[in-house]
């Protein structure tokens, strides 16, 4: 069992897996702005004859417009690392200090001592990365003195430029090119893709002569980031220890296909000295240095750790926390367990959480989360596929070309976080009713008035709506209703409509409003903002019910090529026949039988079963839950 410790450690790690994911992703886009910048400046400043360079005097001015467009997009890049990456850092470990408590009051906050030392690293490495754009200043500079000196053509040199800003990952005119580019950027971390990238590597190497090797400045900037994270929480969890008096350590990490033996034989356990697998800082310091490998740093083994790109880390320890065996001592068990692991409350259907609970991540961060979600989501093999002229084909009535996908485009942290909270509970709602879960996710911003949209497991959000959601003013809100606590079931709602009705007066509106007795929308019945966005999602899951429900059925595979789009679902047959009356909470669940029943399916699988309609319970236990 996971000791406290242990579990302090992970959460440190994860912190600088995350902000590295969050940087990485920014310094792509630093460099390739860098790239199309430099290359635009280049061929607009540099004469040429018959595509040739020609004059010296061009590019030796074209240095500190260089440099200036380096200062511009690069340094903001680097000051976000070292202030608020660092930053946020250096809360983990004095969080760690503070949950195990155990140590002397003083040195479980950060001290001066402590803040003047995240100071100097944030300065120290400032510099490194501020050294990274000084030195590819010269070297674009070089670069282009040298190939106007010799005459080259200047499509020449501007491959020799993007290569040295972004390597292997450089932009080209080529699509063919540009396919593969995008592909290894888009995929360069995914375990499941390793060997289509390394062949899309060795494509680009062999028949369009990149290189992977050499100077570029996405190799050094990425391996300033990577290390530059760690070693800092490495440093100022090496200083704080030393103040604190704790002389042991325990070396913490995943082990991964890459991981070097150093690391792997560390964290198994078969260097231990001691059963309980603590080590003196002595004996780490012996260790590293009567030991050679591939990818080592030098410095203090407690900094430097597994060397380049090592992504374990040491914590500090007293030998009386723990038993002989390794078992947590008394002392140690008495430590309260870690709430700061758990950034946001486990969501489900059980106990769906709040918006105060809502952990805020970053959209990059996210969107690779769920793509390894929903890729795996695409494969589920109760979506009905058939086979034409040797390739597999979806069976669809919908667009399939975002299968497999997610697309959160430019939408907000707080907006693809709360989707990305729902995306849990929906798995669940799959599992219960059992359908087939979500294949995709697209942010459309096109949408129009259309909030969100659902097409056979491929979900569409606008999102206007959840950067809006609790702003009353917003046109996408359609928050207009005052009577959500008067309505009840089996009111007359004969003369309302669900719509607002085209070529009316002002007056004759206003007359139609008062006549309200239903929001428009079910979320409207909601108040926690969380609320309104899982009650919007889950009306679209409840699409997702009559689409797919009993659609992998061969029969209902074999009617559907036989009639093609005029195809209908199973449940969609059903609730074409229906011959009961449509009653719902809300004026959209009159527009249609497949808006009635989602909108009471978002009620029914909230809890809110006082505002469902009795006819859809009836339906939905007879058709759907048989």
């Amino acid at each position: 069992m996971a000791d406290i410790v242990q579990e302090l450690t992970k959460y440190r790690i994860t912190g600088i897996e995350k902000a590295e994911v969050e940087y990485y992703e920014s310094l792509t886009r630093a460099l390739d702005k860098i790239e199309e910048q430099i290359i635009s400046l280049a061929d607009t400043t540099l004469p040429r004859d018959a595509g040739k360079l020609i004059e010296l005097q061009g590019a030796v001015a074209i240095r500190p417009k260089i440099k200036a467009i380096l200062d511009k997009e690069y340094l903001p890049f680097a000051d976000r690392v070292v202030r608020k990456g660092f930053g946020e850092q250096a809360k983990r470990i004095e969080r760690q200090f503070k949950t195990i408590g155990i140590i002397p009051k003083e040195f479980q906050e950060l001290t001066k001592g402590d803040l003047a030392l995240v100071k100097n690293l944030k300065q120290q490495y400032y510099t490194q990365f501020k050294d990274v754009s000084n030195n590819f200043t010269r070297i674009l500079s070089d670069k282009v003195y040298q190939n106007t000196l010799v005459g080259t053509e200047f499509t020449v040199l501007e491959k020799e430029l993007r290569e040295s800003i972004n390597g292997i990952y450089a932009n080209a005119k080529d699509p063919a090119v540009k396919r593969l580019v995008n592909y290894v950027k888009r995929n360069r971390d995914n375990p499941a893709l390793k060997g289509r990238v390394d062949i899309a590597i060795k494509q680009l190497q062999s028949k369009y002569a990149r290189t992977r090797i050499g100077e570029n400045m996405k190799r050094y900037a990425g391996q300033i980031l990577n290390d530059s994270l760690r070693d800092f929480d490495a440093t100022l969890n090496f200083n704080k220890a030393k103040d604190a008096g704790l002389e042991y350590v325990k070396y913490y990490g995943d082990i991964i296909p890459t991981t070097r033996d150093i690391c792997r034989s560390m964290v198994s356990g078969s260097l231990n000295r001691r059963k309980n697998g603590l080590f003196t800082k002595d004996e780490i310091q012996q260790i590293w240095n009567s030991r050679p490998w591939s990818g080592k740093k030098s410095g203090n083994a407690m900094i430097v750790r597994g060397g380049y790109n090592c992504r374990h880390q040491f914590s500090y320890v007293n030998p009386d926390w723990y038993e002989e065996d390794g078992e947590e001592s008394e002392v140690l068990k008495k430590v309260e367990k870690p709430t700061i692991l758990k950034t946001t409350l486990t969501t489900s259907l059980l106990n769906p959480i709040k918006i105060k609970n809502m952990k805020i991540e970053k959209t990059a961060a996210i969107q690779k989360n769920l793509q390894t979600q929903i890729s795996k989501n695409a494969k589920d093999k109760r979506y009905p596929n058939y086979t034409l002229f040797g390739k597999i084909v979806p069976l669809s009535r919908y667009n399939t070309k975002n299968i497999g996908i997610v697309n959160l485009g430019r939408m907000s942290d707080k907006a693809s976080s709360m989707v990305n909270t729902i995306m849990k509970e929906l798995d669940e709602l799959a599992v219960k009713y059992n359908v087939p879960k979500i294949r995709s996710i697209t942010a459309n911003r096109k949408m129009g008035s259309t909030i969100a949209r659902m097409g056979e497991g491929n979900l569409s959000v606008n999102p206007k709506f959840f950067e809006n959601v609790l702003n009353k003013k917003s046109t996408t809100n359609m928050m207009r209703e005052d009577y959500l606590a008067k309505f009840k079931l089996g009111d007359d709602v004969s003369k309302e409509i669900y719509k607002y009705p085209k070529r009316m007066t002002p007056e004759q509106w206003k007359k139609i409003q008062a006549s309200w007795k239903r929001p428009h929308n079910a979320f409207n019945y909601f108040d926690d903002e969380l609320d309104k966005v899982r009650n919007l999602i889950y009306h679209e899951f409840g699409h997702q019910i009559h689409q797919m429900k009993f659609m992998n059925k061969p029969e209902v595979v074999a009617d559907f090529l036989k009639e093609k789009y005029g195809f209908l679902p199973p449940i969609e047959v059903k609730l074409g026949n229906m011959r009961i009356a449509r009653t719902g909470a809300t004026r959209y669940s009159n527009k249609n039988t497949s808006e009635w029943f989602a909108e009471n399916f978002s009620l029914y699988a909230m809890d809110r079963k006082d505002l469902v309609d009795p006819n859809f319970i009836e339906f939905f236990t007879k058709e759907v839950l048989k």
